[in-house]
């Protein structure tokens, strides 16, 4: 079931909105090009950074070999305090492979707490962009301040909230509470006719290479590009990042068995998400598919990272039968669950934050909770967690959700909840709104909700945009921001509204205005776009700009199957050749007009084992790659 769809439900409306607005009928605008920049060559997917702790942090990127390249490649990197990286404080090389798709993780070590690093990368004598990332404090802070943002969908429109967050330059850290991708066909999940956007591959993706393709897409949208290369982040995985309404044993959006058991379609995705993503594996050994985890900002804030889709969750089942009312279900899981009051119970930070994906706060139209993939759907778990907040009298807890395309401000109520005073809320939550995906654009509905609903302080059900959450000593405070379009690339955006908790209160008030945004200070610039050059002894000029890049064929080697993905930069009639050890052409197929970013699947059934050449012939450049076929 689609976010909107049950918002549908319960507000009773009958109307001719749609997601799909292409396949209703209206004239699509050209699809608009995914391209790469020459510029970052081999690094064209940029740099990023994440899971900050006070000593260390993650560094990624991505290397796309060209076709003179085949096997392991070595990659450098270094960290420095400058962005001329002249004062380098650490440095070192690792080696990336097919294996890991080309990608790139370090975990680097021995760092100052709050302090701001850039970093950058050396591969196939090319340097990449320069990444800005921030360690987090290890003592208390006067005040923090991170954008929380969720739900991207690439099709539905411009990434213009990446956009207004990266050109702020005051926040600590983005938070990303999930969808960073989505896994349906293209034009399976509201298309956005006037942007003309378009995903690789076309297909719903359902295996590993699948995953990995879809990946390089969004890693190409340089919106995207540029919050990674400026911010260090925050991330954990909701449904789309495998499948729709996804659980531990299965998802609403898979079927079995024309699309495979869901164990290696689950496996997949997470692989692919790890591998292109900077998040620290908190238990790589014993349970490489853990993400829950606590980042620490030193004694003002301690996030502890759930995850409330993969780990433990019990199959979605509505809202109200007797197998959801059971008190044995559950959300987390039983040894999550046993983390999570654990970290509650030791934490030495003041504030405790929540980091999930699905609304906590009850959603309720006639007295009925309306949507079983929310907490609603497992209410014994909400009530465990609130008992245990309450029973061991911990105070300043905070819940930051994603995942339904909108925005919210709730407290936590309990079966004792006064809603014109607070008393008897366990915390209070807020929601982030989309940063593309479709809400549900009919402006009496959230009054309506409001009034079924006295816990919800705040509610839009439409705008795209973020949050901004400030945190200090005295509040923590949420603040409302919306783009002013999704059509186009755009900066524009306006202030929505603002509800804080205040310390040791449990329940929200409504912020007279948005709290002061933080001066950067001197030392806090940003990374410049272009790469260093790698200064040579022999003056070289530079080479004319490809009109074809290979990015790279998966898997290789192959048996069954091979996907080739290439990057037409300009629209050109293209053409795909196997070539064998002996040089002769043992298939060619007509791809006709191509642009943008590709994956063309090649059909091993019936090719001999042995090493062949894959060549992408595109207007008047030629690419090749090597493919062995086991």
């Amino acid at each position: 079931m689609k976010k909107t769809a049950y918002l549908l439900l319960l507000l009773g409306c009958v109307c001719n909105y749609t997601m799909m607005s292409a396949a209703a009928g209206d004239n699509p605008s050209p699809r608009v090009q995914v391209a790469v920049d020459p510029l970052l060559e081999p690094f064209y997917h940029g740099v990023a950074s994440g899971d900050p702790l006070s000593d260390r942090v993650i560094i990624w990127t991505r290397v796309t070999p060209d076709s003179t390249v085949s096997g392991p490649i070595i990659v450098s990197w270094r960290v420095a305090l400058d962005t001329g990286m002249s004062q380098t404080i650490m440095a070192g090389s690792l080696i990336t492979s097919a294996t890991s798709d080309y990608t790139v993780k370090v975990d680097v070590i021995g760092l100052q707490p709050s302090t701001i690093y850039y970093y950058e990368f050396t591969a196939l004598n090319k340097l990449s962009q320069r990444g800005r990332t921030k360690t987090a404090p290890q003592n208390m802070q006067d005040s923090l301040r991170f954008a929380v943002i969720s739900c991207a969908n690439y099709e539905a429109g411009f990434f213009n909230v990446f956009r207004v967050i990266a050109e702020r330059n005051d926040i600590d850290a983005v938070i990303g509470l999930g969808d960073y991708i989505y896994e349906y066909e293209s034009g399976g999940y509201a298309p956005n006719a006037t942007a003309g956007r378009v995903w690789d591959p076309a297909v719903e993706i359902t295996t590993l290479t699948d995953y990995r393709t879809r990946y390089s897409t969004y890693h190409l949208d340089p919106d995207l590009r540029k919050l990674h290369q400026q911010y260090a982040w925050i991330l954990v995985w909701d449904d789309h990042e495998t499948a729709n309404d996804s659980w531990y044993g299965g998802a609403q959006n898979h079927t079995f068995p024309t699309e495979g058991p869901w164990a290696s379609r689950k496996a997949a995705g997470i692989q692919a998400y790890q591998e292109w993503l900077p998040v620290r594996v908190p238990d790589p050994t014993n349970d490489p598919q853990r993400i829950f985890r606590s980042i620490r900002y030193g004694n003002l804030v301690e996030f502890e990272v759930l995850d409330t889709r993969l780990y433990g969750r019990d199959q979605q089942d509505g809202t109200t039968n007797s197998n959801v009312m059971s008190p044995s279900r559950q959300l987390l899981g039983t040894s999550q669950f046993s983390w999570l009051t654990g970290k509650l119970d030791s934490s030495t930070s003041q504030w405790k934050i929540l980091a999930q994906q699905v609304m906590m706060a009850p959603l309720e139209i006639l007295g009925f909770p309306v949507n079983g993939d929310q907490w609603d759907g497992y209410p014994a778990e909400r009530e465990r967690v609130y008992n245990h907040i309450l029973t061991n009298n911990i105070h300043d807890v905070v819940v930051i959700t994603g995942d339904i395309h909108s925005s919210w401000g709730n407290d936590l109520p309990t079966s004792s909840y006064n809603s014109s005073n607070g008393a008897g809320s366990a915390g209070v939550e807020f929601v982030a709104p989309s940063v593309t995906s479709p809400g549900l654009p009919l402006a009496w509905g959230a009054p309506a909700i409001q009034a079924a609903n006295g816990h919800i302080k705040y509610c839009n059900l439409d705008l795209h945009g973020f949050i901004i959450l400030a945190i200090n000593q005295t509040r923590t405070q949420s603040d409302w921001y919306y783009v002013n379009t999704v059509d186009s690339s755009s900066s524009s955006f306006t202030y929505g509204d603002s509800w804080y908790v205040d310390h040791l209160s449990r329940h929200l008030q409504h912020a007279a205005g948005a709290a002061v945004p933080r001066t950067a200070l001197s030392y806090e610039v940003q990374a410049p776009y272009p790469p260093r050059t790698i200064m040579t002894t022999v003056a070289q000029e530079s080479p004319p700009l490809s009109s074809l890049t290979l990015m790279g064929i998966f898997p290789n080697p192959a048996s069954s199957f091979a996907e080739v993905v290439f990057v037409a930069n300009e629209p050109a009639y293209v053409t795909l050749s196997i070539i064998n050890m002996n040089g002769q052409e043992v298939d060619s197929k007509q791809l006709g007009s191509r642009s943008g970013m590709c994956a063309e699947r090649i059909d091993l059934e019936f090719y001999p084992a042995g090493l062949y050449f894959v060549q992408i012939t595109s207007g008047s450049e030629r690419k090749m790659i090597k493919l062995i076929v086991e």
